[in-house]
């Protein structure tokens, strides 16, 4: 059993590794016969390795899990050793990972292994997913605190762990769990810089035990303290400026003050970049420089930085060094807020900067690898991108084509379902409008059937445009959804259900896309109001619920017909998947517009075809040559 464990889970990465290959040779074919041949592969591929995974899991790994069976020593350590390669690849699994490890922990300490407890305990505390609200994100991020106090546990580890390998090993543990927490608190969308500062302190206080480490390993970590959390730390507070607290602007606006008087006397060559830039920032921020100037310093500066970064190392995200992807992620805000408060630009050309600002950010997306080191980290961090960026963008033609990127790179399954919804939602929408405009009336303002008959052009974009950037939250659980060959666990499923807020915390950012914040919000909540979510949203009070209805309808019509998009779910039948839309109408969707569907002959033809095996091959070709 030990070594079918390890077996397991090598088998298991192999699997996601062979349909991420099989993913990259669907890019990269012309040939539509090829693309069809590698499409249908990719799918079996998935589906035999949903069964062979589904069944190990249930024999091997829950009943360990779930208390019905007892570990022996191998079978634990085969269990470990497989958890902590899945924590290796920095991948977020819940059945795989943070489950065993849980687990692991109580059998450790129970049996008085306690270095291998605390192993556990550092990995699953360490969960690169901690910096995703969820219920195992706080059971890991309580975990991670309480590592933390292990600092001043250090010495009492010395002793119990007299070799050097070991003691090391537990050491660098702990630290990386500081940084993991570290990491989290400054990704926030709107961090408390106040806990930012603690932690780097925290962090700090391993000087007291730099008696009983090796020289070299004392060194490498303040090298690392010093050159990257303490400058970040500064970072963010100049990002953060107006949240600084009053008595801490004084000490903190002289060494900024003192710093931009220095890096701005030096050759671009000499100057420390994170300093340099932070103190840029921070000089626009406090009102020190004029926007024009600070923009004219920092902008340049920024596109000297290098472009390459090296995604397939789990180092890409640690901010070490600085490069065009660190700056993307950290300074596109100010630098799009010093050209909307330039006095020299006229309303024309800062329109036109920040056209050319977004266009670059778009074109460098487009170069990251889909598959890279800490994805989920990669998903964090182009999601807060939007959440940063999107309130500059007003042509709602280059935020659609904006978003659809960060879908290509992180979602491209999530990107076709999105135009597919908006696709199914036409379809009902037309002869809906033709046959009962009474459905329609308050929406966009029309009270009437002539009106609505006059706007149904303008009805048919606000819905398709709505479905478009309905479910953009999903970049930031992109992980989750892409990479399972299993059924997706309830914990798993309670971060999923989070998209619709997230997506809505996006969209009501901009002022083009905020009219869609309604449609989005909602299309999960059932059409009486008592299931789906957000559980606190109340569907009935919107103006838009027509529009919402539709769009439900068309988003589990996609989901539930989909034989290509989705590792965790098989796509059934379009009759068999309406015959349950049909027992569900009155409670999760409106009966009006089933029962039209049902009566409408021709639309219900129409909604069979388009959901169809042959017709999502060519929509799917059609899309993959679009967005690849």
């Amino acid at each position: 059993m030990p070594q079918s464990i390890i077996d397991f889970y090598n088998d298991y990465l192999a699997r996601i590794n062979e349909i991420d290959m099989e993913e990259q040779r669907l890019l990269s074919s012309d040939d539509k016969q090829v693309w069809t041949e590698h499409l249908v592969r990719k799918s079996n591929l998935i589906r035999v390795s949903h069964s062979v995974v589904e069944k190990n899991i249930n024999e091997m790994i829950r009943p360990y899990t779930s208390g019905e069976r007892e570990t022996d020593d191998a079978e634990a350590d085969a269990l470990r050793d497989g958890a902590l390669l899945y924590f290796d690849r920095a991948l977020f699994d819940e059945v795989m990972e943070s489950s065993v490890l849980r687990m692991l922990m109580k059998r450790y300490a129970k049996r008085g292994d306690s270095f291998s407890e605390r192993m556990c305990r550092y990995a699953f505390a360490n969960n690169a997913y901690i910096s995703v609200d969820g219920p195992f994100s706080e059971h890991s991020l309580e975990e991670a605190k309480q590592v933390m106090k292990g600092l001043s546990d250090i010495r009492a580890i010395r002793e119990a762990q007299p070799v050097d390998e070991l003691f090391l090993r537990e050491v660098t543990s702990i630290l990386e769990t500081g940084f993991s927490l570290f990491d989290r608190e400054c990704k926030m969308l709107e961090p408390d810089t106040e806990q930012i500062v603690r932690r780097y302190n925290e962090l700090a206080g391993v000087e007291k035990y730099k008696d009983i480490l090796p020289a070299g390993f004392y060194k490498e970590f303040t090298t690392y303290l010093h050159d990257c959390l303490a400058l970040h730390v500064i970072l963010m507070q100049a990002l953060r400026w107006e949240g600084v607290p009053e008595k801490r602007k004084k000490s903190l606006s002289g060494l900024l003050e003192k710093e931009l008087e220095r890096q701005t006397a030096l050759p671009a060559a000499k100057r420390n970049p994170k300093l340099f830039m932070a103190s840029i920032v921070y000089a626009f921020y406090s009102g020190r420089m004029t926007a024009d100037a600070c923009f004219d310093l920092l902008y340049p500066y920024t596109k000297s930085l290098r472009k390459k970064v090296n995604f397939a190392s789990i180092g890409w995200y640690d901010y070490k060094g600085v490069s065009r992807f660190f700056v993307i992620c950290l300074l596109t805000r100010p630098l799009l807020q010093m050209v909307a408060a330039s006095s020299k630009r006229t309303e024309a050309q800062k329109r036109q900067q920040t056209a050319g600002i977004l266009y670059e950010i778009k074109s460098y997306i487009e170069t990251i690898p889909r598959e890279c080191a800490g994805r989920e980290n990669m998903d964090y961090c182009l999601f807060h991108l939007l959440y940063d960026v999107i309130e500059f963008i007003d042509d709602e033609g280059m935020a659609i084509e904006f978003i659809d990127t960060l879908m290509m790179n992180r979602q491209l399954a999530t990107l076709i379902h999105s135009i597919m919804a908006a696709k199914l939602t036409q379809a009902i929408l037309d002869p809906l409008t033709d046959e009962r405009p009474e459905l329609f009336y308050e929406v966009l303002g029309v009270d009437k059937p002539e009106d609505v008959h006059a706007r149904k052009e303008d009805l048919a974009l606000f819905l398709y445009n709505a479905a478009r950037v309905h479910d953009i939250g999903k970049i930031r659980i992109a992980t989750i959804i892409n990479t399972q060959i299993r059924s997706i666990s309830a914990l798993e499923f309670e971060l999923i259900k989070k998209h619709s807020q997230w997506s809505y915390d996006i969209v009501k950012r901009s002022p083009i896309l905020s009219q869609y914040g309604d449609i989005v919000l909602g299309h999960h909540k059932s059409y009486d109001g008592k299931s789906g979510y957000p559980s606190d949203y109340d569907n009935h009070a919107s103006k838009y619920r027509i529009l919402t209805d539709i769009l439900t309808i068309c988003d589990s019509m996609d989901a539930a017909t989909d034989v290509y998009g989705r590792n965790y779910l098989k796509g059934r039948d379009f009759d068999r998947v309406f015959a349950e839309f049909e027992e569900l109408k009155g409670t999760r969707y409106n009966p009006e517009i089933i029962d039209f569907i049902r009566g409408n002959k021709a639309l219900y033809k129409q909604l069979g075809k388009i959901t169809s095996k042959e017709a999502r091959e060519d929509f799917y070709f059609h899309i993959y040559r679009k967005y690849r």
